[in-house]
């Protein structure tokens, strides 16, 4: 407009395509809401922050082509021509100076929208592509549903669930599909992470204790209640395993590593055979398939297994059970995905946790339609449904003044994911990661002034954005799907430099300001390594994360902190140990704050680098009541806080 070329984030200009429809009509705040963000709560702050974008980007400062209906909505001031005759198309606008010209280019704007939407479903819909609707509630409650694998009857479904304040104390449970009955078939809470059904009548279970990793077994009467619950294995070479899958032959595959992730890349295929106890590595670390989420085959024949190659893009492979071979189906992007098979076995579903696509085992990736706007994950295709959960956040933040608790000034309050906030050295402005426009993005807050401005758009939409580190007042870095970026913000722009050679996460900033540590993702182990900006060298620092949290103290000394130790690992010191603990950690410039989980109720101690004593624990309980379950940074001036409320159910959708 006006020579200039205008960019709109993609909630901009879906908002501006339904102002068109209803052109010279008032359109309410809250239906909007509903058009742009689907299945969403309504935020009228969401709609006013969009419409605000659209009348700059169409310089609109008199508000007269958008304009505010009080308590009725908004209208758009201009009459669209039908997008079949352009050559006639007329705009009509009130008389205001220089309007004619700015509804002219919204006009047209909005026509070749309408075309260019028009030719896009023309173009890309194919005659029999997949369609998925009839969304429908399997759960619905307070309670966060963790994993859910349906029976192999198809009438029951097995549900791993937890309250919402207890996250590894979960429960299993058995929901009638028809009667919608649901009972509870364990007895001890644990730390359940994921199940399968070994037949009609028992479940295998895995489950998190530590550094090991169980497998169970509970067995169920004709009436599906329990009679007997029995471990299989406890295996204490690994800390982490995949969802996992059983076969009629009575063997189980699954992914599994030490390091507790399945981003560690260290990652192996294991077969156990439950009947006689055999373990096999089918596939043994390597770089360039690093797998990450596998599904077994109707036939149960195959396996299909999703992984990153050299350059960090999703690859799937088939891998036949029999021959043990590998077949090449398809290089996705750089997301992660969730997968299930379709009962024809010729096509998989997935998930990349916002969008659905089909992929056919010949290689055909199709987008499939669905409007989505949480968070879908351990997707299951069975019996002509897909079912999922349904993953909803809504999570806050704030700045709480360490003199005065009390005094709190806001970040960022909406209803998506504000998260991963960090605080300039200079304590002037905060970055952060927001999905308040549907994608993941970096964010920053001027606390002078309260403005804020996107620093990083992430225009290609992709899902895996770490979190932002400071390296100077003016320089911050932070990755998207493990490829790094330093954001430069000098003479009130912003600058993006990518650093090619690096494949990893910036984890913190060293002792000067060209200087950070990040950790590797282009090899096994998650190693450590220092990278300058400057001379582009890095250095291995010969240590592996481990699932650890990293840091530094006053003396440029790396602190780790895992499970129940704090440790300096550069003295190879222990600093602080809590019995039956897992510890997070808060570093600030005198010390560390340390926050365990004991009897449903949060504890608060504190490590003085130069005393090396405690605060007062008087001192540290009134503090933890006030702020320990938001607790998320300490700065010197300041306690960072995240308010975050999270919801997830089960749901199904019908395949047609």
């Amino acid at each position: 407009m006006h020579g200039r070329t205008q960019l709109l984030e993609p909630k901009v200009m879906t908002m501006l395509a339904v102002l068109c429809e209803h052109a010279n009509s008032i359109i309410s705040a809250e239906e909007l809401f509903k058009r742009v963000w689907p299945d969403s709560i309504y935020s009228p702050n969401s709609v006013r922050r969009n419409i605000a974008l659209l009348r700059k980007a169409l310089c609109d400062d008199d508000k007269e082509l958008i304009k505010t209906h009080p308590k009725r909505g908004y209208s758009l001031q201009a009459i669209i021509s039908s997008p079949s005759n352009p050559a006639n198309a007329k705009v009509y606008t009130k008389p205001k100076v220089n309007s004619h010209k700015v509804a002219l280019y919204v006009t047209v704007l909005c026509t070749l929208i309408f075309l260019v939407i028009t030719w896009a479903i023309w173009q890309n819909t194919p005659a029999s592509q997949q369609i998925l609707n009839n969304l429908k509630p399997i759960t619905a409650s307070k309670a966060i549903e963790h994993y859910m694998r349906v029976s192999p009857n198809n009438t029951h479904m097995a549900i791993i669930r937890s309250k919402s304040h207890q996250g590894t104390n979960k429960h299993i449970y058995i929901k009638d599909l028809k009667r919608k009955k649901t009972w509870k078939i364990t007895k001890e809470a644990q730390n359940y992470t994921y199940l399968a059904w070994r037949n009609a009548n028992s479940l295998v279970y895995s489950a998190s204790h530590d550094s090991t990793i169980e497998f169970g077994q509970i067995f169920l009467d004709a009436d599906l209640q329990p009679t007997q619950q029995t471990s299989l294995i406890t295996r204490d070479d690994i800390s982490w395993n995949s969802p996992f899958f059983i076969d009629k032959k009575q063997q189980l595959f699954y992914l599994a590593n030490i390091n507790a992730s399945e981003h560690s890349r260290n990652v192996t295929l294991y077969q156990h055979d439950l009947i006689s106890g055999e373990v096999r590595k089918l596939l043994t670390p390597n770089d360039t398939f690093k797998p990450y989420k596998i599904s077994l085959s109707p036939q149960q024949n195959k396996l299909a297994v999703i992984g990153f190659n050299t350059d960090s893009i999703s690859v799937v492979k088939t891998f036949d059970i029999k021959t043990t071979q590998f077949k090449m189906i398809k290089a996705l992007d750089h997301n992660w995905y969730f997968l299930t098979w379709q009962q024809d076995q010729q096509s998989l579903l997935l998930s990349n946790g916002k969008d659905l696509s089909k992929l056919d085992v010949s290689g055909d990736w199709q987008p499939i339609s669905y409007n989505n706007y949480h968070f879908v994950q351990y997707i299951q295709a069975v019996a002509g449904k897909l079912y999922f959960l349904k993953r909803r956040v809504d999570e806050d933040l704030y700045l709480a003044n360490r003199r005065d608790v009390s005094n709190i000034k806001t970040i960022s309050d909406s209803n998506n994911v504000d998260t991963s906030a960090a605080v300039s050295p200079n304590e002037k402005m905060v970055s952060y990661i927001s999905s308040k426009n549907g994608i993941p993005q970096l964010l920053l807050k001027e606390l002078d002034s309260n403005n804020e401005s996107i620093i990083f758009d992430n225009h290609t939409q992709e899902l895996a954005l770490a979190p932002p580190v400071w390296l100077s007042n003016t320089h911050l870095i932070s990755a998207i799907n493990n490829r790094p970026f330093v954001i430069s913000m000098l003479d009130n722009s912003e600058n993006i430099k990518w650093l090619d050679n690096l494949l990893g996460i910036p984890l913190i900033a060293l002792e000067n300001d060209d200087t950070f540590m990040y950790v590797d993702k282009s090899a096994q182990g998650d190693w450590l390594y220092t990278y300058n900006l400057i001379t582009s060298q890095k250095k291995p620092l010969q240590e592996q994360l481990n699932a650890r949290q990293i840091f530094r103290n006053e003396q440029q000394q790396l602190i780790a902190a895992s499970n129940n130790t704090i440790e300096n690992i550069s003295t190879k010191t222990k600093l602080v140990t809590v019995l039956r603990a897992k510890l997070r950690v808060f570093p600030s410039k005198d010390g560390i704050y340390y926050r365990s989980f004991k009897n449903n109720k949060y504890q608060l101690g504190f490590y003085g680098y130069k005393s090396e004593g405690l605060k007062p624990q008087h001192e540290l309980a009134t503090l933890c009541e006030q702020i320990c379950d938001q607790l998320q940074a300490v700065t010197d001036s300041y306690y960072l806080l995240s308010n975050k409320v999270t919801q997830a159910d089960i749901v199904s959708l019908d395949i047609q």
